[in-house]
């Protein structure tokens, strides 16, 4: 298999993982609710509906309580189970279209050229797909902060709050087969840069008489 072959295939990859999850508000171990990558690219996120109960079992087992108590909602995280709504995400619209951009200049040009183009669309896409999550986190912190009252640029937040809300917003397996791939299709594209650049160097090598 050639190496741009190795880099289509990667970036499809990358692109069908746009369905898979990205992203999950999670409490205790209970996704309250999660998103793929095109949800992310919506600013949207579905809900868990048996996310209360889960919660409310654990909550059970842990204090001898009812275990089939009535469901807590979003399980205290401030979503009150509605569907959030916080608007597009740039960023995904970009790693998207750039992805797109590389697998499209995979077919175009030969040699150095088409495989620097590749490696440079990679990477990108790589920053974006991070960009992407970052924006999402940052987005949903602001929004808990105006939902309690408080100022999103004020740092009254305090420490512990500010690291209980950063280890509720976790990533999923989507977004992590996103980057792979992409750091795949960047490998292969230096690879063929250094082969390409191998291939135009003339032979020292004098001919045989």
């Amino acid at each position: 298999m050639s190496l741009m072959n190795v880099v289509r295939i990667a970036k499809v990859l990358a692109l069908l993982a746009f369905a898979l999850p990205w992203a999950a508000v999670s409490c205790n171990n209970v996704d309250v609710a999660t998103a793929s990558g095109i949800e992310l690219i919506q600013g949207t996120m579905s809900k868990n509906p048996d996310a209360g109960r889960q919660f409310s079992r654990q909550m059970g087992s842990a204090l001898g309580a009812d275990l089939n108590a009535g469901d807590l909602g979003d399980g205290g995280v401030g979503l009150d189970g509605q569907a959030v709504d916080l608007g597009i995400n740039f960023f995904g619209i970009a790693a998207v279209a750039v992805i797109a951009l590389g697998l499209a200049l995979s077919f175009a040009g030969k040699g150095r050229m088409a495989a620097r183009n590749v490696m440079i669309t990679s990477l990108l896409g790589l920053a974006l797909c991070f960009g992407t999550v970052w924006w999402w986190k940052e987005q949903v912190k602001g929004q808990s902060a105006r939902e309690d009252g408080a100022d999103v640029r004020s740092e009254d937040m305090g420490s512990m709050g500010a690291q209980m809300m950063d280890e509720m917003l976790q990533e999923r397996f989507g977004y992590w087969i996103a980057l792979s791939a992409l750091a795949a299709a960047a490998g292969a594209g230096a690879i063929g840069m250094v082969g390409g650049a191998g291939a135009v160097r003339p032979d020292p090598t004098p001919p045989a008489a």
